[in-house]
């Protein structure tokens, strides 16, 4: 790469690989050095801009709509400039020689309608906004029209958007306030057609399948690869069902809290996009089954990312649960055949599970433990036999980076030793799958 050029002309190369190693502060001071400087970084300034309450939301706004007004009479005067240069027949060849020229105009190179591309917009339902001249604190209402209005206006400036993350407040979480969340939501979806990640908290709101379906367009699903869906306890199975339909690229699903997202709710995605799923991050999902967890396992063949996190236990108010939902092993070697033959999940590399009581399904994170031994970076559980058993064979995990359990036997320094240094001391033992998942299932049964 050839670096000799003037501070002045900045390559917009070089400033984007700048602008990734300075805050947001030090990207505005860069835009004030000149227009060309301004035009190198303003981008990177508000890409993800930071959203500290309602305040700071219609401050954000206003700044876009001067900078619209100014690109509106930049265009305008550059419009006329180039009648008069039509009209002056003497300057033809400084035209031509000109229009070989490659330069970079404030205007060419700015554009507002594609500047913000992450909007997180959680912290309007955080933090409260103080009205002036009262002594109340309001909180948040989606349903309120100039709140309504400014998001019609900002979602303009999002045509390019790339994730966005909304949430609704906790004392509008019913069927009747659904409307006017997913109002703000269709304001945004119209424009970012290039949306990738959506990120919503119910606040354990009521949805229906309907809310989706009237609100936003199909197109708005089409490149979405990433759904989180927080606090989703009275989302309605057909909710999840008419996601999974269209939403054809999901390669990362997160759920929590969903007290409807049974097994034969799960089937759907599996059978869709099982193949192209890279990460599945499930907790407290009442209703789910070790079932769900074997048809994860034998449907995403490019699965990397696994956390199950006490599924299938019910809550209450003082988070007291218990365990409807267990499955039997009645043929151990049939069992350990089949989960073998049928597993596709081989390049695991982070793995994360819980329950609340002891569960039988806890074998099959052993098996994965063992079956992605070579890959596993991440571990984190409270027990595994696998572990406990790959110490005590000195069994090496050559990626492993983190581990997180509650036996004090099980460290990253006892799993994560060189290779050589296990053949030094002559350590040739090698743990099998059977011997992990038969020990387990005996010690579960007495």
């Amino acid at each position: 790469m050839n670096l000799n050029f003037e501070m002045n002309s900045l390559p917009f190369e070089i400033a984007s690989l700048i602008s990734k190693y300075l805050d947001h502060s030090s990207l505005a001071n860069c835009c004030l050095v000149n227009k060309h400087w301004y035009a190198c970084f303003i981008s990177s300034v508000w890409e993800s801009p930071k959203v500290n309450g309602l305040d700071h939301l219609k401050s954000l706004h206003h700044s876009l709509d001067s900078i619209a007004s100014i690109m509106e009479k930049n265009n305008d005067n550059k419009v006329e400039e180039e009648k008069e240069e039509n009209n002056n027949t003497n300057n033809n060849n400084n035209n031509n020689n000109n229009n070989n020229k490659k330069t970079i105009s404030f205007t060419d190179s700015f554009n507002h309608l594609k500047m913000i591309k992450h909007l997180d917009l959680t912290s309007l339902i955080d933090e409260y906004d103080y009205n002036e001249g009262e002594n109340d604190i309001t909180s948040f209402d989606y349903a309120d029209s100039q709140i309504q209005s400014l998001f019609s206006e900002l979602a303009n400036y999002c045509s390019e958007l790339k994730s966005l993350t909304l949430k609704v407040p906790s004392e509008k979480n019913s069927s009747k306030d659904a409307p006017n969340f997913f109002f703000a939501l269709r304001q945004f979806a119209k424009s970012a057609l290039s949306l990738e990640s959506l990120t919503l908290d119910f606040n354990d709101m009521t949805v229906f399948y309907d809310h989706f379906q009237e609100s936003i367009p199909l197109e708005c699903f089409t490149k979405i690869h990433t759904l989180n869906l927080q606090n989703a306890a009275m989302v309605d199975d057909s909710a999840f069902i008419w996601l999974w339909s269209n939403c054809p690229l999901l390669t990362s699903i997160t759920i929590s809290q969903s007290s409807s997202l049974a097994d034969y709710v799960l089937n759907p995605l599996l059978r869709i996009n099982g193949d192209k799923i890279k990460t599945f991050n499930l907790e407290r999902c009442s209703r789910l089954s070790p079932s769900s967890l074997l048809n994860i396992i034998i449907n995403c063949k490019n699965l990397e990312r696994l956390r199950w996190v006490n599924n299938g236990a019910s809550f209450n108010r003082r988070l007291l649960s218990n365990y409807s939902y267990d499955f039997e092993i009645k043929d151990m070697d049939q069992f350990m055949t089949t989960l073998n033959n049928t597993c596709v999940v081989t390049h695991l590399k982070e793995l994360d599970y819980a329950f609340l009581n002891l569960s039988k399904a806890s074998v099959i994170f052993d098996f994965l433990i063992e079956k992605n031994r070579e890959s596993l970076e991440s571990i984190k559980c409270d027990t595994s036999e696998a572990l406990v058993d790959a110490v005590q064979k000195n069994l090496i995990f050559p990626q492993l980076k983190e581990v997180s359990c509650t036996n004090k036997a099980v460290s990253l320094k006892e799993l994560s030793k060189s290779v050589s240094s296990s053949l030094e001391n002559g350590c040739h033992n090698v743990i099998t799958t059977n011997d992990i998942i038969k020990k387990n299932v005996m010690s579960l049964e007495v």
